[in-house]
């Protein structure tokens, strides 16, 4: 019986096909090392103001994300407003060491990335602003999670708007 080989340059003609095999084996795999959903919620700041709304699958290594947000710049003429959606994961380098060892910190790192499609709404725009409306976003982030008596609070950074996003930790169970 002949063996069948894939080839690195497969997964570059079929990116999506890539895509939704890896998702489909994170969402699926390593139900053990599950912990409980979270919405994390938070307000964001620079460039503008905006809200931000996360639901997210934490696992011991990493955590599965999908996000969703609302950015205003409140202070010129024509109040912009940017809206996105992504989805993404996160790797939590702490985790590693929480699952080979005892280490057991009350704290946590997050490094991740998310991407998705955003929009800009303007007053009156012109051609060009029309033109560019919609775009797709690439927001590389670190998350720092720490508990803050019964609840846990966040700080994350991104080059997403808004670049900085802090709040709080909602558990869904």
């Amino acid at each position: 019986m002949p063996c069948t080989t894939i080839h690195q340059n497969h997964f570059l003609k079929y990116p999506s096909a890539f895509l939704s095999l890896l998702l489909t084996l994170s969402c699926s795999g390593f139900g053990v090392f599950a912990q409980s959903p979270r919405i994390q919620t938070g307000i964001g700041a620079w460039p503008g103001a905006g809200i931000q709304l996360v639901q997210i699958h934490p696992r011991n290594i990493y955590s599965l994300e999908v996000m969703s947000s609302v950015d205003v710049e409140l202070w010129e003429k024509r109040t912009p407003v940017f809206v996105s959606a992504g989805i993404g994961a996160a790797l939590r380098p702490l985790g590693v060491l929480r699952v080979i060892g005892s280490a057991n910190y009350s704290y946590d790192f997050y490094l991740g990335v998310r991407f998705g499609p955003s929009l800009s709404f303007r007053k009156n725009p012109t051609r060009q602003e029309k033109n560019r409306q919609f775009s797709l976003f690439l927001d590389p982030f670190i998350r720092y999670v720490h508990p803050l008596g019964k609840q846990t609070g966040f700080i994350e950074i991104g080059p997403q708007r808004p670049v900085v996003r802090f709040g709080l930790w909602v558990s869904l169970e």
